[in-house]
């Protein structure tokens, strides 16, 4: 059911006062528009399932669909785009997640390749942060870490704040060497970037590379090809500059391991988390 606000504005169900009113002004929700567009995306979804031999979708619940209008802005000729990439992702790249448990990627998280904070920071947005320094040719490689970010994001992004406040990337390069960057291979950067940009509905407000070395020149080689202007122009390169990502992230958003002033990252919160979040998915 529908809620209101002590202003008497609605409010979508599952998101602060704050969060809707962010998703009215940036992405053009509205009581109206959700009603209509989840109609509208479903009668696509209805004809696409006819067109393409009963072709059946994931899921079908208001929480699922509403973060693809949401990804484009209830635009739902692009939403529903949004969803088929979705599907021929998953299914081009079953390997990476088909059958993935928490235990599968309990490791990664334990070893804090791929670390993903339990609380949001001032912006309300999920925080992540990669260290492929941590990568490792046995426990944890760059197949592993990947398989983990995607388990992680499907659930994550069922919380609709997250849906409207979206999230943000810190890619840590201390300690990297050649060893490490020979493990990051042109394949999986590819992946990775047809998730971010085609096939995943979430808003990614930035990516905030740090400590890199003159090794990066290899590693950002692999991956911009890959990569449209749109998402180029949300990578932030801040080197040792931490001025430069204060600039962008409040201090106190910012975990210790990067001199920010959040408490450093603890796999325990995360692993708790997605296994709250288990049961429902």
């Amino acid at each position: 059911m529908a809620e209101a606000s002590h202003s008497g504005r609605w409010i979508s169900p599952g998101l602060s006062a704050q969060s809707a009113e962010k998703a009215r002004l940036e992405l053009n929700e509205t009581e109206e528009s959700r009603t209509v567009c989840l109609a509208a995306l479903r009668e696509k979804m209805r004809s696409y399932s006819v067109e393409n031999n009963g072709f059946t979708f994931l899921k079908d619940t208001d929480k699922f669909l509403i973060a693809f209008l949401r990804a484009r802005k209830y635009d739902v000729e692009r939403a529903f785009k949004l969803l088929t990439n979705y599907h021929s992702f998953r299914a081009k790249h079953a390997d990476l997640i088909d059958g993935t448990t928490l235990e599968q990627v309990r490791p990664v998280l334990e070893r804090g390749v791929a670390c993903i904070f339990g609380d949001r920071d001032s912006q309300g947005r999920r925080m992540l942060m990669f260290r492929p320094a941590r990568l490792d040719s046995e426990m944890a490689t760059n197949r592993d870490a990947l398989r983990t970010l995607i388990f992680a994001l499907d659930r994550i992004i069922e919380d609709e704040e997250t849906q409207v406040n979206g999230f943000v990337f810190i890619q840590n390069f201390a300690d990297m060497t050649m060893s490490k960057i020979l493990m990051l291979d042109k394949s999986m950067a590819s992946v990775v970037m047809e998730l971010f940009q085609e096939a995943f509905p979430a808003r990614f407000k930035g990516f905030h590379l740090v400590n890199q070395s003159s090794l990066f020149s290899i590693l950002w080689a692999l991956v911009r090809p890959f990569m449209k202007q749109k998402l180029r122009e949300r990578y932030h390169f801040h080197g040792s500059n931490r001025e430069s990502l204060f600039s962008l992230i409040p201090k106190a958003d910012v975990p210790a391991e990067v001199d920010g002033e959040r408490p450093p990252y603890n796999p325990d919160d995360i692993i708790s988390f997605l296994a709250s979040l288990e049961s429902s998915h």
